[in-house]
């Protein structure tokens, strides 16, 4: 990370330590750092230096800012132009730049970008050397045959010698302090000294360190065996138990699952075959639930699933899908069946209460034949059962003004965690916030009912996001078919827009076209129609569907949102190459591009190192009320699953990659 000298009032304080001569110098930067300066002293003495050090790795909290700080420190102390921290990765003769301290000029900035850019290897010679030989050197001109044509580069930002020092651990050297020079004349000797301890220190703290992650990770392998079954691999009944005891006061539904015909399977081909039987559907159902639902075996041939925020409809969605994945699946020891009860339960209601209903909606699916799913909501027992109820009862209520309910779901600058705007999600009643309704709106396609469904669906957002943040763009889905009508027409959103008092800036048209769109030209008059009054678009799931490169160029989308399958195959070859195609497009058209499904750190890292800048997701934040909605930069400052959503993007010769322009005015 090169860090370059902020305000003072951007530093977090160290101890004051005084120096023979009592000089303070001007402090370095701090990732993150937001408190007061660190007085550093100016050619201060060994122990001085020692002593800063010494005080900062004891009262560690953060591996990262612990060793720049360390590093700010030593170089200030050596009157330093650059320092650098290189450390083994992986193999034992790779190395990588992982940390360096500059004045963050634009020369100095790109003399380093040239350096990281080398990424995990053998180094640059003066590194590799140190590395080889564990010896450094003190008397490092710039001017060796070791730089070659880089002394150059060096000498054009006032750099004429490197110093450098081995990192020990115990294991041998496992890095590299090197620090850059305006001069060629040793520094003070006391100081000089120093270094050598203090490297000796970085390296007893990185053991350290190392030695603690290899015990957390002992700890959590050990939870991890302590909480699993061990047949299928999926969670046991002690850490159901357990998940049924702590979960948060939110919706929820919960399935008994039961396995149909394993005793006979036993008893004709053998426990072997019983056990076989038990691993397909264990490993079938953890694909087939979300990562934090939570999936086990509970008994010889029954499984349980908590599905936080869930409702009745979903539950029932679910609980069929898993019958038939099943009826997929073939096993020499013959077909594999399942039968399903469930029960979902609102907040607050007793887990184990909501458990007990599912397995008794469980028996009466057994009792009736199994291969099965029948369910019921907690608060309204059989009164509730959905399991015959059409998605075209949904529509019909919802046109003659049944509930319905606005979910609100921020799209996040992945690099900073500002709010780039907030997705409107409509949920009829029934449907709780992690809920997809995609079948519903299907359902109003094949009817005829899309266009009036799209209307209600946007009166009731507009009105609901009268709670949210000002001037904040709020994204609206439309279909193709309600986007073309001329009925529902530009004249009545802006007639709505006035009255919830909303400026048409703000607002972002998300066509979601799962019918194919054949006369552009209409299109084109649309679009330039709600464009003449500020109103914007966005294509939703680019890469999949109907989206193709012909929609991109006729709609001339401001935002494109990659779909979801997209982001979360990211690591395929397949995946990787739409992905730079939308990209390419983005930049001719000037479009900004945001990834659906953003669900982790690891996928949030993938986007940013894509050159991804915004993703939308459940790891970024989930749907809420508007009254709901919370501070998310705050928040995912706080969660450790995204640490601050830190940038890892690449450097390059000329510097970071600049961002991509939101165009939003928030």
């Amino acid at each position: 990370m090169s860090v370059p000298r902020p305000d003072p009032s951007n530093l977090l304080a160290l101890p004051s330590v005084s120096g023979h001569n009592g000089r303070l110098i001007e402090p370095r930067s701090l990732a993150g750092a937001t408190d007061q300066p660190v007085p550093l002293i100016v050619t201060m003495s060994g122990e001085a230096l020692l002593l800063a050090l010494l005080v900062l790795l004891n009262e560690s909290v953060d591996v990262d800012t612990t060793l720049q700080r360390g590093l700010d420190i030593v170089t200030a102390a050596l009157d330093g132009r650059i320092g650098e921290i290189w450390l083994r990765s992986g193999s034992a003769r790779e190395v990588e730049l992982r940390y360096s301290s500059s004045d963050g000029s634009p020369g100095v900035l790109a003399f380093e970008a040239v350096r990281r850019a080398l990424g995990v290897g053998t180094g640059p010679a003066s590194i590799s050397r140190v590395l080889k030989t564990g010896r450094g050197s003190t008397h490092g001109s710039i001017a060796t045959d070791v730089w070659r044509g880089r002394a150059a580069d060096a000498a054009a930002i006032s750099v004429y010698s490197v110093l450098t020092f081995p990192i020990r651990t115990t294991a041998g050297v496992v890095g590299v302090l090197a620090i850059f020079r305006e001069t060629e004349e040793r520094p003070v000797s006391g100081v000089l000294d120093a270094i050598p301890v203090a490297c000796h220190h970085l390296g007893r703290f990185l053991e350290r360190v190392r030695a603690e992650g290899a015990f957390h990770e002992a700890a959590m392998e050990l939870s991890a065996l302590a909480a699993t079954d061990s047949l299928t691999g999926l969670k046991n009944r002690r850490e159901f138990d357990r998940a049924l005891r702590t979960i948060p006061r939110q919706p929820f539904a919960v399935l008994s699952l039961d396995v149909d015909g394993l005793k006979s399977t036993n008893d004709s081909h053998g426990h072997a075959a019983g056990d076989a039987l038990l691993r397909m559907v264990g490993h079938t159902l953890g694909l087939l639930v979300r990562g934090w639902d939570v999936m086990a075996r509970v008994g010889g041939d029954e499984f349980a699933a908590l599905l936080p925020e869930v409702g009745v409809f979903g539950a029932n969605l679910v609980s069929e899908r898993m019958r038939l994945a099943m009826r997929a699946l073939v096993l020499p020891s013959g077909p594999v069946r399942i039968t399903v009860g469930w029960s979902a339960a609102p907040a607050g209601a007793d887990p184990a209460s909501v458990w007990q209903r599912a397995d008794e909606s469980l028996y009466k699916a057994k009792h009736a034949g199994g291969d099965q799913v029948i369910g019921c909501s907690y608060e309204q027992g059989e009164a509730g059962d959905i399991a015959d109820r059409s998605y075209s009862d949904v529509i019909t209520r919802l046109l003659e003004g049944g509930p319905l309910t606005t979910m609100f779901q921020p799209i996040i600058d992945l690099v900073d965690g500002s709010v780039l705007g907030y997705e409107a999600l409509a949920r009829p009643e029934g449907f709780a916030a992690m809920d997809s309704v995609e079948d519903v709106f299907e359902a109003a396609r094949s009817s005829g009912h899309i266009r009036d469904l799209d209307w209600v669906c946007r009166r009731r957002a507009l009105e609901d996001a009268k709670q949210l943040p000002d001037r904040v763009a709020l994204f609206l889905n439309i279909s193709a078919a309600a986007l073309l009508d001329p009925v529902h027409g530009v004249d009545q959103l802006l007639l709505l827009l006035q009255t919830v008092e909303r400026a048409p800036q703000t607002v972002v048209l998300e066509i979601t076209e799962h019918e194919r769109i054949r006369d552009y030209d209409r299109l084109g008059e649309v679009l330039g129609a709600y464009r003449a009054e500020g109103i914007r678009f966005a294509l939703d799931d680019v890469g999949e569907g109907h989206s193709t490169m012909e929609l991109l160029a006729a709609s001339e989308s401001e935002f494109l949102k990659l779909g979801r399958s997209l982001t979360m195959t990211a690591s395929r070859v397949g995946s990787r190459g739409a992905m730079q195609a939308t990209l390419a497009f983005a930049r001719v058209s000037g479009a900004v591009v945001i990834a659906e499904g953003v669900e982790n750190e690891f996928v949030a890292d993938l986007m940013k190192t894509a050159g991804i800048r915004h993703g939308q997701g459940f790891g970024l934040g989930k749907p809420t009320t508007a009254s709901d909605v919370e501070d998310v930069g705050a928040a995912l400052a706080g969660r450790a699953a995204l640490s601050g959503l830190r940038p890892r993007g690449t450097l390059s010769a000329d510097g970071p990659s600049p961002p991509l322009s939101a165009g939003i005015e928030q």
